[in-house]
């Protein structure tokens, strides 16, 4: 077996785990992935071109799991924006002082707790 077709099978194993990590939202386990990544990317780097056909099916395989990869990395990326964006609204919705006042709140009644402009930007520095 050549060099560029290990390079390419390692590559594409972590690949796999690495999609499979995602899928699973084990996000400890990838990061120590991206790191197996590079190496594995720079030994194919190293391996230089394809000369036969058994490395460019090889190159192929790996590509293939490489597009799965970005794809899947690219959801739990969207999914993670999605959360930080509600946890920030849910934040500012609570640190909002018309939130304790009637003004803003669907019941009547005298303000619960005073007017705190720091709570919100303390609360938004934290988000």
């Amino acid at each position: 077996m050549s060099a560029l077709i290990e390079a390419a099978a390692r590559l594409q194993a972590v690949l796999w785990r690495e999609t499979e990590a995602a899928g699973t939202a084990a996000l400890p386990m990838l990061q120590s992935l991206m790191e197996e990544k590079r190496e594995a990317l720079s030994g194919l780097t190293l391996a230089g071109p394809p000369g036969n056909p058994a490395e460019r099916a090889a190159l192929r395989a790996m590509m293939a799991a490489a597009e799965e990869n970005a794809l899947v990395l690219g959801a739990v990326t969207d999914a993670l924006d999605m959360v930080r964006e509600r946890l920030r609204t849910d934040l500012a919705d609570a640190a909002n002082p018309g939130t304790y006042g009637p003004q803003g709140s669907p019941f009547p009644g005298p303000r619960r707790k005073p007017l705190r402009h720091t709570l919100a930007a303390s609360l938004d520095s934290k988000a």
